[in-house]
């Protein structure tokens, strides 16, 4: 491949003339085999930097990623480009790995991409040194980072591949969103032989950022979408959240659909899809939508309720206005959301009592003697434990989480799931079966009576309560379930009660089973400053809304960006009195028909005529007047 320049790989497999602003200078470093910490926002096309590299580059490129979802999605769209790539995740059969790394190993792909738990597994390691690596790429590169939003252990294994391929491999780092504190601890954590940090500016200039506190937020948002074409995202908080509001503006006459990490994967890429080819215009989504999807149109992202980091918003955020035509951030909170806010802080740090009795709770469930068990995997029964604790799930899942970034333990990539169900019969012959099936009808009435959007989507469903609640065996439950599967009136996905857990450390007792600050003070400090700075955020009225942002990744503030709600507000009130007379007047002219500027300013009254720019741009911002296919002035 090497005889390709870089701008030719691009053409030929991407049908682009010219690359975005840093990506080229990015694959330079690579192509010098420099180690390199790629900063892009969102959009910024940070895959498009070690995928053009693997090709200019002989051998292959190892691509180090979190979300399986994302790795898929890149491998099916190289393959659809005719470039060889491949991706090894869990619940892949062992045969079809060793055939993946077989092809790794002669030469038959460019690029495999590995979740960060597969670099232990021996037998990628066996493979390892067969294999004629070229650059090692860390996709979402703040995971390695305990200041990051998302840390996560099993990327600290990287820096031993690199220990393992030769120190010699580049490696190139990329990531949408990190602050200089975070940006600094990547590079030393993937052991850079000299720092190198390529940053493009957080500034987004087109888009625009705007906050609304209001008690009735139903009625902010119709009214919001009443006046905006186009195609937008409403990021909401939870799963069944999102099914709400897609109904509810269904039934208001808005083309919308929702999307969560609940959905089968065969639905999931159809609502995607249908939001992508813009079959659908509002997509209503929890935070698992969005990663790898490059859609450059999005005229506006509506956060409905609070997230729980300047990180993760300014991610979402920034899914607007790739094609750089205007486009509008929406935030629409009320101070119950920040309560909300608040409590799920809280309530993904249990208290280290209950951390520490959910350690020795596991020990007893396994049987597992003080001093042993190091580097032992075991099946753990969540359910079992969940009882044994008397804790919500929820709770004993942060509990493991925290035992997991504490480096007590390790949990399997298939962690605890739930049961999930949905009646995919139609209605008209549900009622039917149930009226001619006496067995089946006290479990039917009771999924009906009990799940409310049984008949929609997959919803989760405890087998141990049902078969209670039926007076029912829970092994005649599940015979139940499966025979409604078998005749195609449900879709059922039994859980994965039994969580894969290995032990770092042998078994402590308990009162050998100390917290350092790291590993808890530290992290739940850090937690609630995050939380802490998204609330100052949306609740501060004073700075311009995109200065707050740059100053918090570390840019030096710019001047007022002169489109968001505060920048707005402050126009207005700078302007003269005569503002409101003179945009009165504007849209009486425009009611009847479209006008040039020009145009426009001959029909004013001269004393409005002073104002007339200003005035047009303030309604142009706040989208009360727009401009047509002539570049004429007209009404929204």
């Amino acid at each position: 491949m090497g005889h390709l320049t870089p701008e030719q790989i691009l053409y030929k497999y991407w049908g682009f003339d010219s690359f975005r602003s840093l990506q080229r200078e990015v694959i330079q470093e690579s192509i010098e085999k420099k180690d390199a910490l790629a900063l892009l926002p969102t959009g910024g096309g940070k895959s498009i930097c070690f995928q053009v590299t693997a090709l200019y580059n002989e051998g292959i490129t190892l691509v180090i990623s979190p979300l399986i979802a994302l790795m898929q999605d890149q491998v099916e769209g190289l393959k659809k480009r005719g470039i060889r790539a491949e991706a090894i995740y869990s619940g892949l059969h062992y045969h079809q790995v060793d055939r993946i790394l077989d092809n790794a190993v002669y030469g038959k792909l460019k690029l495999l991409y590995l979740s960060p738990e597969r670099l232990q597994s021996q037998l990628f390691l066996d493979r390892l040194n067969k294999m004629s690596v070229s650059l090692i790429a860390v996709d979402e590169a703040h995971c390695i980072s305990q200041w990051g939003y998302d840390f996560r252990p099993s990327y600290l294994q990287i820096k031993e591949l690199r220990n393992l391929v030769g120190k010699e491999i580049p490696i190139i780092a990329l990531t949408a969103t990190a602050t200089p504190k975070v940006a600094a601890d990547i590079q030393n954590q993937l052991q850079f032989r000299s720092t190198n940090l390529l940053q493009k500016s957080f500034n987004r200039k087109n888009l625009a950022y705007k906050i609304v506190c209001f008690e009735n937020k139903e009625n902010v948002l119709l009214k919001y979408l009443r006046k905006r074409k186009g195609s937008g995202i409403i990021y909401l908080q939870s799963r069944r959240k999102t099914q709400e509001m897609a109904s509810w503006l269904s039934q208001n006459g808005f083309s919308a659909t929702y999307y969560h990490a609940g959905l089968l994967n065969k639905e999931r890429s159809k609502r995607q899809e249908q939001w992508l080819n813009n079959k659908v215009s509002i997509i209503c989504a929890t935070n698992a939508f969005g990663m790898g999807i490059d859609k450059p149109d999005v005229r506006f992202v509506v956060h409905y309720g609070l997230p729980n980091n300047i990180e993760s918003y300014f991610q979402e955020a920034g899914r607007a206005g790739r094609d750089g035509q205007f486009a509008e951030a929406l935030t629409i909170f009320h101070n119950q959301d920040v309560s909300l806010l608040r409590d799920r802080v809280t309530d993904s740090f249990p208290s280290l009592e209950m951390v520490k009795s959910t350690y020795q709770g596991i020990c007893n469930q396994l049987q597992l003697a003080i001093g042993a068990g190091e580097n032992e995997t075991f099946q753990l029964n969540m359910n079992s434990l969940s009882d044994l604790q008397s804790v919500k799930m929820t709770s004993l899942q942060h509990a493991l989480k925290l035992l997991e970034l504490s480096g007590f333990i390790k949990l399997s990539e298939n962690a605890y799931q739930s049961s999930r169900i949905q009646i995919t019969m139609q209605h008209a012959n549900l009622l039917a079966f149930i009226e001619s099936s006496p067995n089946q009808k006290p479990l039917l009435h009771l999924l009906l009576r009990n799940y409310s959007n049984i008949c929609d989507a997959l919803v989760v469903i405890n087998e141990d309560f049902i078969a209670e609640k039926l007076g029912l065996s829970k092994s005649k439950l599940i015979q139940s379930l499966s025979y409604l599967k078998q005749i195609d009136l449900i879709q059922y996905e039994p859980g994965n009660s039994a969580t894969e857990v290995t032990f770092c450390t042998p078994r402590l007792g308990q009162e050998a089973l100390h917290f350092t600050p790291d590993q808890y003070r530290n992290r739940k400090k850090l937690a609630f400053e995050k939380m802490n700075a998204m609330i100052d955020y949306v609740t501060n009225n004073d700075g311009c809304r995109s200065s707050t942002l740059l100053y918090y990744f570390g840019e030096k503030k710019s001047s007022f960006c002169g489109h968001c709600d505060i920048c707005l507000k402050k126009l207005k009130v700078a302007l003269s009195s005569k503002f409101d007379e003179a945009q009165i007047q504007v849209k009486k002219i425009l009611f009847h028909r479209s006008y040039t500027l020009e145009e426009l300013k001959n029909k004013m009254h001269k004393s409005e005529e002073k104002e007339l720019i200003k005035v047009v741009q303030w309604l142009l911002d706040n989208q009360e007047i727009k401009l047509d296919k002539l570049n004429r002035l007209c009404l929204s």
